[in-house]
C-alpha cells in the first residue's frame, strides 16, 4: 500500500518521468479574475491605440472638418442677387478726410431697398438731409489709408448700418458707390 501511496504522491505534483510539474497555488485572486482583467487590459490597450492614431491621423491631415467650412461656394448654387428699388438722391457730398492735410472726399451714393417698398421710399425721401449728414460725417472721420479700394465694401456695409440706424419704418439693404473721388491734400 504503501507503493500506492508513494504514486498516487507523485501524479498529484512531483515528479513524473522527470519533469517538473506546476502545482496550482492558491494565491490572492482566483485564476478566472486574472484572465478577465487580462482581457479588459488587452480591450482597453486596444481602445487606447486606436484613438492615439485616429488623433494623430486627424492632425496631420488637416484638422477634421476645418476645411469644410473653406469650400468655396459654386456660382451655380449661389443664390442671384436680389433686385432692388434705388435712391439715387444723395449726391455732391463733399468731405474732408481725418488726414494731415486733409484729403477731399466727394461721392455720391445710391440706396438699394426692398422693391416695391413705398414706407422706405417715402422715409428715405423725408430723411435725406440726414443721410446726407450721416455720409457726410462718415468720410470726415476716415483716413485716405481706408478709403482704398480693398476696403470699399465693408465701407459700404458700414454706411448702411448707419443710415439703417436713423430708420425707423423699413432697412436699406445696400449702398452703392455712383462716384468716390479722392483728392489728395496739400502741404
Amino acid at each position: 500500500m504503501s507503493d500506492e501511496n508513494e504514486m498516487f504522491d507523485e501524479g498529484e505534483g512531483g515528479d513524473v518521468g522527470g519533469e517538473a510539474q506546476p502545482s496550482k497555488k492558491a494565491g490572492f485572486l482566483p485564476s478566472f479574475v486574472i484572465q478577465i482583467l487580462k482581457w479588459a487590459a488587452l480591450g482597453l490597450g486596444a481602445i487606447i491605440f486606436i484613438v492615439t492614431v485616429v488623433f494623430i491621423t486627424m492632425k496631420f491631415m488637416g484638422a477634421g472638418n476645418q476645411g469644410m467650412s473653406q469650400q468655396q461656394i459654386s456660382a451655380d448654387y449661389a443664390g442671384k442677387a436680389p433686385v432692388y428699388d434705388w435712391f439715387p438722391n444723395i449726391t455732391s457730398i463733399r468731405a474732408r478726410t481725418a488726414d494731415a492735410p486733409p484729403a477731399m472726399v466727394m461721392v455720391d451714393i445710391s440706396i438699394g431697398y426692398e422693391q416695391g417698398n413705398k414706407i422706405v421710399q417715402s422715409e428715405l425721401v423725408n430723411r435725406t438731409p440726414q443721410i446726407k449728414d450721416i455720409v457726410r460725417q462718415f468720410f470726415a472721420s476716415r483716413r485716405t489709408s481706408d478709403l482704398t479700394p480693398g476696403k470699399e465694401n465693408d465701407l459700404k456695409v458700414e454706411l448702411a448700418e448707419k443710415i439703417n440706424s436713423i430708420m425707423t419704418d423699413g432697412k436699406v439693404r445696400q449702398v452703392i458707390f455712383d462716384n468716390l473721388t479722392i483728392i489728395p491734400g496739400s502741404e
